[in-house]
């Protein structure tokens, strides 16, 4: 009876197959929004949160909110200026 093996051809194939598997593939794509509104104070009365971020939108609603920058289609650069969306109300009654 005769043993055969794999070809070392294939081990390196199986290998090469596994470590991919283990680390998880090739890097993902970030995520391009409709809207990055970059370097912004961004203010949040309900987590507290009060720190200069960048704000991802995607069909008109946030999507994310990141201390590291993002891409996107269009980009504002709200460098000295508040992002607060949602709780300041600019109607006035004028008399």
């Amino acid at each position: 009876m005769t043993r055969r093996g794999i070809p070392p051809a294939w081990c390196a194939v199986l290998g090469l197959a596994g470590l991919v598997a283990a680390c998880g593939g090739p890097p993902a794509e970030a995520p391009r929004y409709d809207l990055v509104i970059a370097n912004g104070r961004v203010v949040d009365p309900e987590s507290r949160l009060d720190a200069t971020r960048h704000v991802g939108v995607t069909g008109g609603r946030i999507a994310a909110i990141s201390e590291t920058p993002l891409q996107g289609v269009r980009t504002i650069d709200a460098t000295g200026h508040v992002v607060a969306p949602g709780f300041i109300d600019l109607h006035e009654h004028g008399q």
